[in-house]
Parts: C-alpha cells; structure tokens; sequence
C-alpha cells in the first residue's frame, strides 16, 4: 500500500502545476469517518500533500465559511495537514468563504 502511496505523490509532483494549486474537500468528506489513514487515502489531499512538497516556499490557506461548524472542520483539517506533514506554521486558516466546500490552496509565499 505504502509503495502505491509514493507512486501517486511521485506522478503528482511530475504532473502538478507549479502555480497555485486549488482544491475542493466535498461535503461527503466530513460526512464519513475520518482516520489517519482515510485522510492520507484521500486522492485530493495527497494531491495537495504532493504541490506543498514541490516547493521550500509552499504555504497552505484553507478557505473556510464564517460558522462554527466550518472553522472546526479547518481547524481539523489543518491538524490532519500536519500530522502528513505539512509544518503547521505554513497553513493559514482564512474565513469568507461564501461557499461550503472546504478551498485547501497551495500556494508559493511571497
């Protein structure tokens, strides 16, 4: 599994853009059971995972709605980012967003 893991970050970092990177969490990624594992699983987070690692300079903002259940689904989400690696004082936490899906954005710092 683990060999599978590497092979998707690997073609990611090859294929991934080296702009800004925008990815939606849907709705039914908070409806079902999270675990280490599930997160790690997900495509769309190994996806973002694979963009920060592209770059020393990467930041990570999660766009968030002004509500509660938004801001503790970011605010979890930012502490999955770090338990996969991502260092905590590169993910920025923003609200406004006037949708709800989740916007995890990778994005060079300047």
């Amino acid at each position: 599994m683990r060999h599978v893991l590497w092979a998707i970050i690997v073609a990611a970092l090859w294929i991934a853009p080296c702009g800004a990177q925008t990815i939606e969490l849907s709705p039914e990624f908070w409806l079902a059971p999270r675990s280490g594992q599930v997160v790690r699983d997900n495509p769309q987070l190994q996806a973002a995972v694979a963009a920060y690692l592209q770059s020393s300079q990467a930041r990570v903002r999660l766009h968030h709605q002004k509500r509660d259940e938004s801001t503790a689904q970011a605010e979890e989400l930012r502490g999955w980012l770090i338990a996969l690696g991502i260092e905590a004082d590169r993910i920025d936490l923003e609200e406004g967003n006037t949708v709800d899906p989740i916007k995890l954005e990778i994005m060079e710092s300047r």
